[in-house]
């Protein structure tokens, strides 16, 4: 059998484990995990389901906005991030950045050259923090890593109170290359489910390091 065609085999004897293959369209539990809640729904077209996770942090609402927008330290709570640098900015809320996705021999790094805007809902206590993968000159394909096809999602956070933000993790991607049914697994259920455990860390850890970026946001409001 072609690895290609193992690939497929795996993906889809994970998908039947988890019952996403049940109906396509509908969001259907992972697992949950310390307050964190992961779901996923087939797409048309799509080797893998769209991921959603979901979890509360006790924290104001651009305090979180602060560590998902300082692209150097996401290695330090984003699940398997070993590189992540900014390339640009295209103005305030529009950055242009580089990330490596670590993975266990034999399978590839993936990495992954993304788009980001941040977007303020007006009137609303939401911020969202999409991203989308885009070609760059700026970093171009480097050989040993599989350069992901796909890459899209966002983060959407809602203010519950001045010190409570839910966020709702959202992605869609197509990682390339041939995948064990092991990193299926690991890219379904862990990646999204300890971004967010990761993240309420952070933010945790952090707290009073961003007060001018959180001014700065509270006045874009």
């Amino acid at each position: 059998m072609r690895a290609s065609c193992r690939a497929a085999a795996a993906i889809a004897t994970v998908l039947l484990s988890t019952g996403a293959a049940r109906a396509e369209g509908e969001w259907r539990p992972v697992v949950a995990k310390e307050g964190v809640r992961v779901e996923q729904r087939l797409a048309p077209d799509r080797i893998l389901p769209e991921l959603r996770a979901t979890v509360e942090i006790d924290a104001g609402i651009f305090e979180v906005l602060a560590v998902i927008r300082d692209v150097p330290r996401q290695t330090e709570w984003m699940a398997d991030c070993v590189e992540s640098r900014r390339l640009r900015e295209e103005g305030s809320a529009v950055s242009v950045l580089y990330n490596r996705t670590g993975a266990p021999w034999p399978v590839s790094d993936r990495d992954v050259v993304l788009r980001a805007e941040t977007i303020l809902l007006e009137h609303e206590a939401i911020a969202r923090v999409r991203f989308a993968n885009v070609a760059d000159p700026a970093a171009p394909p480097i050989d040993g890593f599989v350069r992901m096809p796909r890459l899209v999602g966002e983060y959407e956070l809602a203010a519950l109170a001045p010190d409570r933000t839910r966020v709702v993790y959202r992605l869609d991607i197509d990682p390339g290359g041939s995948l064990p049914a092991w990193a299926v697994t690991r890219t379904t259920r862990d990646t999204p489910l300890y971004t967010l455990l990761g993240l309420r860390r952070q933010v945790s850890a952090t707290r009073g390091d961003y007060a001018d970026s959180i001014s700065t946001w509270r006045l874009l409001r």
